[in-house]
């Protein structure tokens, strides 16, 4: 292992977590190799609360497709588009104006068709106006041996983050998992 990566592998913090999740040292080689990530998976019913998708630029900023299923409106979601920029271990960005504008409500069922609903906008983003506006949110991956789930940990501004805290797995466009609101 050469300096530089141990020293990205120690320098993530652990967040308290149990110590057989270490840090992942590179979170999108999944992505490169056609995957997406499914957060908060139900395997059994072969769905996910999240899916996201990555693309890393050259410039080293990544574009993130991320689709979220809306409890309150089980047959709409929230589809942002939006970019991150990878430091150290982690992926981070603002939710700011340019943010908004890569969002909008779409069908929950693929092909995830536009849909005009300016309330659930307006709702989504006074959510993220109250919690989010013009802070830097940061994630960081952490992974066990021998297990397909990651652990992803939130920062706001630097400070742990419990609320962002989730389960995902990486998964096969191709394999049949669908977007679902849970419960």
């Amino acid at each position: 292992m050469s300096f530089a990566l141990a020293f990205l592998l120690f320098a993530a913090p652990d967040f308290g977590l149990d110590p057989a999740w270490k840090p992942v040292a590179d979170p999108l080689a999944p992505a490169r190799a056609g995957q997406i990530q499914c957060h908060d998976p139900d395997p059994a019913a072969r769905s996910c609360r999240v899916m996201t998708w990555f693309d890393s630029g050259a410039d080293g900023r990544v574009s993130v497709r991320q689709l979220t299923a809306l409890p309150n409106a089980p047959a709409f979601a929230a589809e942002a588009r939006f970019k991150l920029v990878r430091e150290g271990v982690a992926l981070c960005g603002t939710v700011d104006d340019a943010y908004m504008a890569g969002f909008r409500i779409v069908s929950s069922r693929a092909p995830h068709a536009p849909v005009n609903d300016k309330r659930l906008m307006l709702l989504y983003r006074q959510g993220l106006v109250e919690a989010l506006w013009h802070r830097k949110t940061c994630a960081y991956a952490f992974a066990r041996a021998d297990d397909a789930m990651h652990q992803e940990v939130g920062t706001v501004d630097g400070q742990f983050a419990g609320e962002l805290m989730g389960q995902y797995l990486w998964i096969d466009p191709g394999a049949g998992w669908r977007l679902k609101a849970p419960g």
